[in-house]
This record gives C-alpha cells, sequence and structure tokens, in this order.
C-alpha cells in the first residue's frame, strides 16, 4: 500500500471559509494530535483584556467611607429603635397637620427625640446625597468619592448655621416664641420624613437594579415633594400669627434663599 501524506484539519468557522475536500487517496488522522503540532492550524482568540479582577474591588473600596458610614448610624438607629418608634407617628401627624407641629414643639421630651433622630439621620442622608449625585456641582467632578461626601456634608453644614443665624436676627417681637420655633424647627420634623422616604427608596431600587439615574431621579422627586409640603406647613404655622404676605416674606428669607444657595451651585457651577 502507497504511504500517502497524512492532513490533520482545523476546525475552521465563519461564512468566507471553505472547507477543503477530501480525496480519496488521503488519510485522516483522528484523535490526539502531536504536541508540537496541536496549535499549528488552529487560532486562539483572545480579549484584547483580560478581566481586572480587581475593579469591581478597587470600585467597592473607592465607596468605603460611605459604606461604614451607613453601617454605623444603622447601628445608631437600631439602638435608639425605642425612640424612633414613638418619634414616627407624631413626624407623619406633622405632614398631614399644620397643627400638630405646635403640639410637638409644646412637647419638650418628644421634640428633642425628634432633634436627635434628625441628628442621627443626617450622616446617612448626606451618604445617600453624594453617592448617587443629587448634588453634585461641577467643583466636584474628579474628587474622590470621600471627599465628595465631605464637601457635600460641610456645605449643608454651613448652610443650616447660615439659616440658624437669620433665623435669630428675624425674630419678630410680636410674635409668640412658641409659633416661630414650631415654624422653624418643622424643618427638622421634615427632614426626618425625607430622610427615611430617600435611603428606603435608595435601598429598595438598587436591590431591584434600578440605575443609578433612575434612582438619583426618583430621589429628587421625592426630596422635593416633601420639601414643598414643608414651606406650605409653615406658611400655615406662621399665618396663624401674622399676615399672609409676612408669611411668604419669612418663607423667602428663612427657607427659599438657603436652598436656593443649595441648589444654583450645582446648576450653573
Amino acid at each position: 500500500m502507497d504511504s500517502t501524506s497524512t492532513t490533520f484539519l482545523p476546525h475552521a468557522t465563519g461564512p468566507d471559509t471553505a472547507i477543503a475536500p477530501i480525496h480519496a487517496d488521503t488519510n485522516v488522522t483522528v484523535g490526539p494530535l502531536p504536541a508540537d503540532s496541536a496549535f499549528i492550524c488552529g487560532t486562539l482568540d483572545l480579549p484584547d483584556r483580560l478581566p481586572d479582577s480587581t475593579q469591581d474591588s478597587g470600585q467597592t473600596g473607592e465607596y468605603i467611607v460611605h459604606d461604614t458610614i451607613t453601617a454605623l448610624m444603622a447601628i445608631v438607629f437600631l439602638i435608639c429603635m425605642r425612640q424612633v418608634v414613638s418619634i414616627l407617628p407624631i413626624t407623619a401627624g406633622c405632614l398631614l397637620r399644620w397643627k400638630e407641629n405646635l403640639n410637638l414643639e409644646y412637647n419638650v421630651k418628644s421634640a428633642r427625640a425628634r432633634n436627635r433622630l434628625a441628628l442621627i439621620l443626617f450622616p446617612a442622608f448626606c451618604v445617600i446625597v453624594s453617592r448617587y449625585g443629587i448634588w453634585a456641582p461641577s467643583f466636584l467632578e474628579g474628587t474622590v468619592p470621600a471627599a465628595g461626601l465631605g464637601i457635600t456634608a460641610a456645605a449643608f453644614i454651613i448652610i443650616l448655621s447660615l439659616r440658624l443665624l437669620v433665623t435669630r436676627v428675624m425674630r419678630p417681637s410680636g410674635m409668640d416664641s412658641k409659633i416661630w420655633n414650631a415654624g422653624n424647627n418643622a424643618l427638622y420634623t421634615f427632614f426626618i420624613a425625607a430622610a427615611i422616604i430617600t435611603i428606603c427608596s435608595a435601598g429598595i431600587m438598587s436591590l431591584c437594579g434600578s440605575s443609578t439615574h433612575a434612582i438619583k431621579m426618583t430621589l429628587l422627586y421625592e426630596i422635593s415633594a416633601v420639601w414643598c409640603i414643608f414651606l406650605f406647613r409653615k406658611m400655615q404655622i406662621f399665618k396663624n400669627s401674622c399676615s399672609l404676605f409676612s408669611s411668604i416674606l419669612y418663607l423667602c428669607s428663612l427657607e427659599i434663599l438657603p436652598m436656593a444657595a443649595i441648589v444654583l451651585p450645582a446648576v450653573f457651577a
């Protein structure tokens, strides 16, 4: 029997690849190829970039400060659960009826519990605002998440301090001090509602796989809705002791202008 050459047929794929005909005098070897010719007739397609196993861990590490603060605030929240349970129904009542804000201010114990709960929720709220870019002026671009969180918290603290200063300077002599304090301190009551709603919404939407943009827009709508209700309730409180025109002036000076100072840098900066 004449000896003929042995042909190793490569596995070729693709629409432009023609399969060579096999002649009768051609011996086809079936079985494992020799080690030195295993890759002679084939190609090994590799991705242009191998998966970086450290990429996900790096992105997670960037938000380690956010996650740490959230975990600590969750622990504190659980420790103060008894006070939280007692103050949440009162907070919900303040959203529905303006007189509940006066009742809360008259109850010193409840007012202090309200202030403590607002203080506990403040760091977690700053984490949500920073992480989802709710307040993201252009000068924060390129900063690490931890620095952005610090700048966000500092901006809120400065605005709240200026608001407190203006509140003490503009206090009218003819208005009842309880009504004045109830109207101004209602900010903390409505902040509790906004913080709890946004934190729960962000957590649920993240678990459901929603995009960052969708979460951001949802939180913006929720914060805006709570803030509008707060303005309406505060106007009702002040109207009980002064005219409607004076109430609007107080709202512009104490609430609308400080909010504009926060929003405008994020919009036009």
